[in-house]
C-alpha cells in the first residue's frame, strides 16, 4: 500500500484520480466509509444508536453534515465514530490491497497518522498547500469558518502531516501540473502502472 494524505481541502481526491488515470490501482477510505454506513447496512444501525436516529433522513441515509455537526466539535464523539467506522475501513482497504497484489494499491487516507495507523515500511505521500488556500477551498465548499476550524482542530496540521511524509505534492498549481507531478512519482513508485497505460 501507498498511502496518501494531507489536510481536508488539500486535493487528496484529485491526486488519487490522477494516479488511477495514470494506471495505478486506488482506493479512498471516505469513499469506502460511505459504502460500510450505506442505507441497512450494520454500521448505519450502530451510529444511529451511538449517536441519535436523527442522523437519519427519511431515506434512511446518513445525514453525514449533521454528523459532522455533532463529533468534530466533541472529541470523545469523535473518538467513538472513529471506533465503530475504522477497523471496518482498515479490513476493506486490507481485501482492496490484496486484490491489486502484486502491484501496490494507492489508497487516500486523510486520518492516517491522526488514527495511528501509521506503519514505517508504508510509504505515504502528503498533499500540501498554503494554510490560506485551505481555508479558501472549503470556503467555496460552503463551511462557514466555524466548521473549518472545528474540523482542522481533529488533524494534524499541514506542515507536520508534510514533515512525516517519505513523498510531498504541493497543490496549488494547476491540474494539468499536479497530473505530470504524479505521473512522475508514479514512475517512482509504481512503474508497471505507466507500462500498463502505454499498451492500452
Amino acid at each position: 500500500m501507498i498511502v496518501i494524505t494531507g489536510g481536508i481541502g488539500t486535493g487528496k481526491s484529485t491526486a488519487l484520480r490522477l494516479f488511477q488515470e495514470w494506471g495505478a490501482h486506488g482506493a479512498d477510505a471516505d469513499q469506502v466509509a460511505h459504502q460500510l454506513y450505506a442505507p441497512g447496512t450494520p454500521l448505519l444501525a450502530a451510529i444511529a444508536q451511538a449517536f441519535g436516529q436523527d442522523l437519519l433522513t427519511p431515506e434512511g441515509a446518513l445525514n453525514r453534515p449533521r454528523l459532522a455537526q455533532r463529533v468534530f466539535s466533541h472529541p470523545l464523539a469523535l473518538q467513538q465514530l472513529n471506533q465503530l467506522t475504522h477497523p471496518l475501513i482498515r479490513q476493506e482497504l486490507s481485501r482492496l490491497e490484496a486484490l491489486a497484489a502484486p502491484r501496490p494499491l494507492f489508497a487516500a487516507i486523510p486520518l492516517w497518522y491522526e488514527s495511528g495507523w501509521h506503519q514505517p515500511h508504508i510509504p505515504v505521500i502528503a498533499l500540501w498547500c498554503p494554510p490560506e488556500t485551505q481555508f479558501l477551498r472549503l470556503r467555496q465548499r460552503g463551511w462557514s469558518p466555524e466548521e473549518i476550524r472545528a474540523r482542522l482542530a481533529s488533524q494534524l496540521s499541514l506542515e507536520e502531516k508534510r514533515r512525516r511524509a517519505d513523498y510531498v505534492l504541493e497543490t496549488t498549481g494547476t491540474l494539468e501540473e499536479l497530473r505530470e507531478k504524479c505521473r512522475l512519482l508514479l514512475q517512482r513508485l509504481d512503474p508497471q502502472a505507466l507500462d500498463s497505460q502505454q499498451t492500452r
